[in-house]
């Protein structure tokens, strides 16, 4: 009887230590994957754009988060690394609220690759605001206006 008492004691004590083992086990997903720091364009401003050339680029999306602008833009290539700067006009509209022009630049850097590439790009449009007021973005290749009112 003492055997069996022991044994059964023994069985419950691993059951409870393996039980035990298992809440302390590392969260193995969260150790592979730490989160993504996006990348993140500056916009510029300039005087004239004329200066800037352009590789085609297809706008799909575009999303505006506090002085964030997220892009997803559809393009040519596969085989370089392809570069994008948001350019905006110094001038504006005198209106309520004033409006800025702006324009997405991509440089394809000679990539003559065909496959279809889609991605979002994020550009800081901070840059644009005008004091902490309200202004409307008109994004070249984009029908619709964009409202943007700066973070505080």
């Amino acid at each position: 009887m003492k055997l069996y008492l022991l044994s059964a004691l023994t069985v419950f004590g691993l059951m409870i230590s393996c039980s035990n083992a298992k809440e302390l086990e590392p969260d193995v997903e969260t150790d592979i994957n730490p989160p993504q720091e996006e990348n993140v364009i500056d916009g510029i401003l300039v005087t004239d754009m004329g200066a800037y050339s352009s590789d085609p680029l297809g706008i799909l999306n575009v999303v505006v988060e506090k002085d964030l602008m997220r892009v997803t833009v559809k393009y040519s290539g596969g085989c370089q690394e392809h570069g994008f700067e948001l350019v905006g006009l110094k001038m504006i509209s005198k209106s309520i609220p004033p409006q800025r022009s702006i324009k997405i630049f991509h440089t394809a850097n000679g990539d003559d690759c065909r496959e279809l590439i889609e991605e979002t790009i994020v550009f800081d449009i901070s840059t644009f605001a005008i004091g902490n007021g309200e202004v409307t973005l008109h994004l070249d290749g984009w029908g619709t206006p964009l409202s943007y009112l700066p973070a505080q």
